[in-house]
């Protein structure tokens, strides 16, 4: 976004959206905000921002988007404080590219901040003390970071005089100061509020330019100015001023800014799809044609290994036809050449993990597998080959891909969907049954308390946690939890004080009276048996021990 722009679009937006109410807040991606305006007297307007990588945009359009399913934080924030808003104002500072739009709502006049300055892009929401409310973006990374509930600050501006503050007198006078150089780099260098195509078109005036200005922003002011045209690209520009260097029959020309701005924004989201499918197949193009290369090595080793095919069968013959002078353990043997008739003796490497006859069927192996791979091999190479000669080739013509369709086209003729297998059924899994809830008490790091906390988890404490050294506890006569004191560690020394405790366990989990004396049995697990036909947890014991505990 251009000063240029930014001061027309503020004129338009005056027009069009003062004294309408804010009917509908979305955004239809993370980078783009969309607010629907309602007036009874006029055509409804949707008006867009988005933060476009290094090229933010605003305007009035007259289509609606989709919206996200799901709306972002700064959309719930604009829905929270802004909805059925009342806009009151729309301003920017001549030469700059921020606009402020002043709403009226309940709870006082809250301001919406369009930054559209390339560096960083923003679009703030501020309560009516100017203090931020949320944002669009969050930027921590540069000289002005935009925080929630701080004082809002504009961007800092270059010390430099505005263009837009200039008549002609003063123009011409800073100009000549500066001994007339060539103005469009010194307008860039030296004023504020410019942008390249503003520059280029004053300086093809010469020394009429401070007149043409004058002329330029009267004419921007009084609202005269209704001719931007849009060149479809790719990359789609639009231009402002007239150029005799833009005419294009694909050109399109619009009355306002607006809806030129809205066609551009299409045309730029196509671009922009169609250069990320465009840098996705080159991706994928470059990642094959490493993938093809690779390969290629791969089957050079492989064909240096079959053409050794003859010599492998040559050594398992000497090594078959001399085992009695081959030792066990040997890494290599000179043998005589009495298969061919050699006149030298012939040094063949051995393993000497194995015996002479395994080193022979291993070289007999790979002669066979040489033999048969030689021909697989010359194959698959001219594939890979192929396949090579296809990616490039395509890697040349992706310059001359101008839409998405020629761009998918390629892509899938390149890279076809492969089709999916079809899996198996699944054997179904046996439902596990689920661990009774039991008490576990670790005491220290040898010694573990076990205790049930019904008939399944005294069955499971007694017949799958308990070790057979494990002591086993349980209150005669009465109903009650099974105890178990388990050693973590298999010659751990049970103590008399660790017998006591477990016994008090089992007197606790007991039906028992508080008050009563019981007497707890205890023995080994080992000798502690199910009792066949019984119900969940009956057991019987023998080499028992007893205590009697006070409840």
């Amino acid at each position: 976004m251009t000063p240029t722009l930014i001061h027309i679009l503020t004129q338009e937006f005056s027009k069009t959206l003062i004294q309408s109410r804010l009917s509908h807040i979305a955004q239809s991606s993370n980078e783009t905000v969309e607010l629907s305006f309602f007036h009874p007297d006029r055509p409804h307007r949707h008006l867009v921002v988005s933060l476009l990588p290094s090229n933010p945009i605003i305007f009035a359009g007259v289509e609606k988007a989709a919206a996200l399913p799901k709306p972002p934080n700064f959309c719930r924030s604009l829905r929270k404080h802004l909805e059925y808003a009342q806009v009151m104002s729309v301003t920017s500072e001549p030469g700059s590219r921020i606009i402020h739009f002043g709403f009226k709502t309940s709870e006082g006049l809250f301001t919406l901040v369009f930054e559209g300055i390339p560096k960083y892009p923003n679009f703030i929401l501020l309560d009516p003390h100017m203090e931020i409310i949320s944002a669009l973006r969050y930027k921590n990374d540069v000289d002005r970071p935009v925080m929630p509930q701080s004082l809002y600050a504009p961007p800092p501006q270059p010390a430099k005089p505005n263009l837009w503050t200039m008549d002609e007198k003063e123009f011409g006078r800073q100009w000549e100061a500066a001994g007339h150089p060539a103005l469009s780099l010194w307008l860039k260098n030296d004023i504020a509020g410019t942008d390249p195509e503003l520059n280029a078109y004053l300086e093809s005036f010469g020394k009429d330019a401070p007149l043409e200005w004058s002329k330029t922003k009267r004419d921007i002011e009084e609202n005269h100015f209704k001719h931007f045209t849009l060149l479809p690209g790719p990359p789609p520009t639009l231009k402002i001023f007239p150029s005799h260097s833009d005419k294009n029959e694909h050109a399109k020309v619009f009355n306002t800014a607006s809806e030129a701005l809205e066609n551009w924004f299409k045309l730029e989201i196509r671009n922009h799809h169609r250069q990320t499918e465009r840098v996705l197949i080159e991706q994928n193009i470059n990642k094959a044609i490493k993938h093809e290369k690779r390969i290629l090595e791969k089957l050079k080793k492989d064909r240096s290994e079959a053409l050794r095919s003859d010599q492998y069968q040559h050594w398992g013959e000497l090594v078959m036809a001399q085992l009695h002078k081959i030792k066990f353990h040997m890494s290599q043997v000179d043998l005589e050449d009495v298969v061919r008739g050699g006149p030298n003796a012939i040094t063949i490497p051995l393993d000497p993990s194995v015996t002479p006859l395994q080193n022979a069927q291993r070289f007999f192996k790979k002669a066979q597998k040489g033999s048969r791979g030689l021909e697989m091999v010359d194959k698959r190479e001219k594939e890979v080959q192929q396949r090579l000669e296809e990616l490039k080739s395509a890697q040349r013509s992706l310059p001359s891909l101008l839409t998405r369709e020629e761009i998918k086209k390629a892509f899938q003729q390149l890279f076809p969907v492969k089709k999916e297998l079809v899996e198996k059924p699944k054997k179904a899994k046996e439902e596990k049954v689920p661990t009774p809830n039991i008490i576990r008490n670790k005491l220290s790091k040898e010694f573990e308390l076990c205790v049930g906390t019904s008939a399944a988890a005294n069955e499971y404490v007694t017949f799958q946690l308990a070790q057979p050294e494990d002591l086993w506890f349980h209150v005669r006569d009465l109903p009650g939890a099974h105890v178990v004191l388990r050693r973590l560690q298999r010659d751990n020394v049970v103590t008399d004080d660790l017998i006591l405790l477990a016994a008090k366990e089992a007197a606790l989990h007991s039906k028992a009276k508080p008050g009563a004396k019981v007497t707890v049995s205890y023995t080994f697990k080992k000798f502690v048996k199910k009792i066949p036909g019984a119900p969940m947890g009956m057991v019987s014991m023998t080499k028992e021990k007893s205590l009697v505990i006070i409840i």
